[in-house]
This record gives structure tokens, sequence and C-alpha cells, in this order.
């Protein structure tokens, strides 16, 4: 499991898996939606997962807290 990109994904490679499952609060995929995975590790498989939240509850949280708009404004682009 690996993070910090914030784009969701997986792959397998030399005989393991690799895997993001990217961000729910501030995906980098161009999809806004929230992004997640559940892994099952016996069976070394990976079931990426996306599902729409109130994204402008947070974005009036992110101004609230006086965050750059931009930070705001990237939730609705995923970016």
């Amino acid at each position: 499991m690996l993070g910090h990109t914030h784009v969701q994904g997986s792959r397998s490679v030399a005989g393991g898996l690799v895997v993001n499952p990217g961000s729910v609060g501030q995906p980098r995929d161009g999809d806004p939606t929230a992004a997640y995975a559940v892994l099952d590790a016996a069976a070394d498989e990976v079931d990426l997962r996306r599902v729409a939240y109130d994204v402008d509850r947070v974005r009036d949280a992110v101004e609230d807290a006086g965050l750059p708009r931009r930070t705001a404004d990237r939730l609705y682009e995923g970016k």
C-alpha cells in the first residue's frame, strides 16, 4: 500500500501487488468522488471503489478554515 499521489490504482509487480487507494478528500485523477480500496491480502486482490460525497460541505469547511480558495475549488475538479 502506498499513497501521497492521491491517484487511485493497483498493479501486479514481481509477484506482489502494489496498491494506491487514492484519496477520500483530495483526489488528483480528474474524478472528484472519494476514492478508497478494499484489500483482501489473503487472496492478493483489491477492489478499488469510488463514492460521491458532499463536496459543497467540504468546500465550506475549507473556506471556514481560512485555506486558499484554490484548495476548495479543486475538490470539484479532482485535481
